[in-house]
């Protein structure tokens, strides 16, 4: 017991001496070398990473892990932007994360109306929404940077492959293993991009249903070449590299009105503006709401007279604006045509339109008839112009006016025939099954100038005698602004 005590009188001194000078070494180290990193999984993985650790620092836990991912993520777009542009002829690794590349249909490219829109288009940066079927082609509402945007097919699956089928058979030495995109970039076509070899090419590729309506080539020129020649020239050097001249052979074969918009500048005409292209894809400005809606609920009259009034002088427009070019539609329907927000009359759809120099015109063409040209004059011209365009494109100058014809008896008024074989325009209000689009854009005038507005529509579909229907026209307009 004595010896007990000894011990503890002895030792218990010693041991916190010796606490108290570890303590004093532990706080000079920390002086010394700075605050310890103490890994929490040291004792039980090794020698791991860092960034999969947590650790102690001055006492509070910190998850390194997500701290370094966070700092090694990228945003995408600068992922996109250190990515270097593909070549576009040939098939890219990288998955497009907005739009199926079965529909972008890029690696046919340069056998395409463009591609400085493929970056957006595969990155997601384009989005496409809702499906509109136009025709044999589809069309989607679809965003960019939250701007609403039109985005249309360039052509269908049908022609393009006909397309890409002339390409191999005529300019690539082997037809069955054939890159129509390589073959265009490895051909000079400044010979082929001339009128005469594009009417013989044009011809072989459209199919013949589709020669019989009227292309933006219908009527093709040195001069419209020419434009079309400045509008892809992408780098500004005043001539056609390879690859431009690529771009263009392939619209102009695949979707001529698609060049035809990319080459109108817009305080030309009022159309929407062209963004750009990749592959079977083009995006353009939104049109708006589509005419039609229009004759659905019955709005404002003021509304409708002011919209026929911007379609009257949309057309008159197409025939005098411009000193240089006559733009002609044979078949004008009430789809080409869109409303802004804002209350414009938008020209949405330039497919079935031609653009003829007037230069190429017979004097004879801008003289006054000296007598009427009604229906049956007019289908004449246009089965001409479709067959025979080298003798009808320099006549359309004569025919220029079945464009009101067709917008009076197909969208302003409902055409109707009689018992006795007459026709004449109606405005009623009621839908009525005879008619192109159940009731025409004037329905329900105001009574008093109900009776006038159809018989001066009347005359401007059928003609009485020579210069009536422009002098129907004029009245016309007067009265819808009043």
């Amino acid at each position: 017991m004595v010896a007990r005590r000894m011990v503890r009188k002895c030792c218990l001194p010693l041991l916190v001496l010796v606490s108290a000078g570890l303590a004093v070494l532990y706080i000079y180290l920390v002086q010394v070398q700075g605050s310890p990193w103490v890994s929490l999984s040291q004792s039980q993985a090794g020698d791991k990473q860092k960034k999969d650790e947590y650790i102690v620092w001055r006492g509070e836990e910190q998850k390194v892990e997500v701290q370094q991912k966070q700092e090694e993520k990228k945003h995408p777009a600068e992922e996109a932007k250190e990515k270097p542009r593909q070549n576009q002829s040939a098939v890219t690794e990288r998955k497009p994360k907005g739009v199926p590349r079965s529909l972008l249909r890029n690696a046919a490219c340069p056998a395409c109306l463009g591609d400085n829109l493929c970056e957006e288009f595969e990155d997601g940066m384009i989005d496409l929404g809702s499906e509109v079927t136009i025709g044999k082609v589809k069309a989607y509402t679809g965003t960019w940077d939250k701007v609403e945007v039109m985005v249309t097919q360039c052509a269908s699956e049908e022609r393009l492959e006909r397309f890409e089928e002339f390409v191999c058979r005529n300019l690539s030495e082997s037809a069955t293993s054939c890159d129509p995109g390589k073959v265009l970039l490895q051909e000079d076509l400044k010979e082929r991009l001339q009128p005469a070899h594009l009417k013989k090419s044009l011809r072989e590729v459209f199919h013949p249903n589709a020669m019989s309506s009227l292309q933006a080539t219908t009527c093709m020129s040195k001069p419209f070449l020419k434009l079309l020649q400045k509008t892809f020239d992408d780098n500004g050097n005043k001539r056609l590299n390879r690859l431009e001249q690529a771009h263009l052979y392939s619209a102009l074969h695949t979707c001529p009105h698609l060049a035809l918009l990319k080459a109108i500048p817009r305080k030309k005409l009022p159309v929407p503006a062209f963004l750009g292209a990749c592959g079977n894809l083009v995006a353009t400005e939104t049109a708006g709401k589509p005419l039609s809606m229009y004759l659905e609920v019955k709005g404002p009259w003021q509304v409708r007279a002011n919209l026929s009034l911007q379609l009257l002088q949309m057309l008159d427009d197409f025939q005098n604006k411009d000193p240089d070019w006559l733009l002609m539609f044979v078949e004008v329907n009430i789809e080409n045509f869109s409303v802004s927000s804002d209350g414009r009359l938008i020209l949405a759809d330039l497919g079935n339109m031609t653009i003829i120099n007037k230069h190429d015109l017979d004097k004879n063409s801008t003289r006054k008839r000296s007598s009427v040209c009604n229906e049956a004059c007019f289908k004449r011209f246009a089965r001409n112009l479709s067959h025979r365009p080298e003798t009808s494109c320099r006549q359309a100058g004569r025919y220029s006016q079945l464009m009101y014809a067709r917008a009076c008896q197909r969208i302003l008024g409902c055409w109707q025939t009689e018992r006795s074989g007459q026709g004449r325009v109606a405005l009623s209000s009621s839908k009525d099954a005879a008619c192109a689009y159940g009731r025409g854009l004037l329905f329900g005038p105001p009574r008093e100038a109900k009776q006038e507005l159809e018989d001066l529509l009347t005359e401007c579909v059928e003609e009485t005698k020579p210069g009536g229907r422009i002098t129907a026209l004029k009245q016309i307009q007067v009265l819808l602004a009043a």
